[in-house]
């Protein structure tokens, strides 16, 4: 009986879990040369965990990129430098180079999960300045322009809830540059769990269509022999 009922209390806490929605705070900003990005995700308004990246360096020297990242969750804080070597390039887009050949079977799965996402409280501040006033007012508009269209196709991959609030504000003494984008991306965790079932299923096809032209040639080949 006791049994019975866990399992029970098990399924209705998994069926909760398939309804809960997921919420992702971002945030980037840019001022010269310091860059600032800040990723939330939280359930229920009380699991959190945040990665933070502080701090990025460029060294042309090595050509090498080099970030600072510190992660809150509930293992407390943690530091960590990852170092991006041209290898480790290289090595990666090796790795995902046969997962891109199929990319259109990817991009329909991943496509439906995006029109299930809504993002957020959009809010992308600009101050800009080129030390010219002729220069900085035509560069004004190309960045109106950008981000209309940027939102715009953004749109028609995702949900946009509410009105997305932007702001260009030229600066026409002195070279500048700032820039500040937050949003909040929500999505339910059943829908995430369908598009990794979905993602699974058609990257098993691939596998196991690439098998049987292995076994096909191969068959062929000694056929001959």
């Amino acid at each position: 009986m006791i049994f019975f009922i866990v399992l029970i209390i098990l399924l209705l806490l998994f069926i909760i879990l398939l309804f809960s929605t997921v919420h992702v705070s971002f945030l980037y900003t840019h001022k010269g040369d310091d860059d600032f990005l800040r990723i939330k995700v939280s359930l229920w308004k009380v699991i959190s965990y945040s990665v933070v990246v502080p701090e990025v360096k460029v060294n042309t020297s090595e050509r090498k990129i080099e970030a600072k990242k510190k992660s809150n969750g509930a293992a407390g804080v943690k530091k960590k430098k990852t170092k991006i070597t041209v290898q480790t390039i290289k090595e990666s887009y090796r790795k995902y180079s046969r997962l891109l050949v199929h990319v259109t079977g990817f991009y329909r799965i991943l496509r439906r999960f995006l029109k299930k996402v809504t993002i957020s409280q959009v809010r992308w501040d600009s101050r800009f300045g080129l030390g010219d006033a002729a220069s900085t007012a035509v560069a004004s508009g190309m960045v109106w322009a950008l981000k209309g269209n940027a939102l715009g196709m953004l749109s028609h991959f995702v949900s946009l809830k509410g009105v997305p609030s932007i702001q260009v504000i030229p600066v026409y003494r002195g070279t500048l540059t700032q820039t500040r984008l937050s949003c909040m991306i929500s999505f339910k965790i059943g829908h995430a769990i369908v598009v990794m079932l979905q993602m699974l299923k058609h990257w098993r096809k691939i596998s196991s269509s690439k098998s049987k032209k292995s076994k096909k040639y191969i068959a062929g080949g000694t056929s001959h022999v």
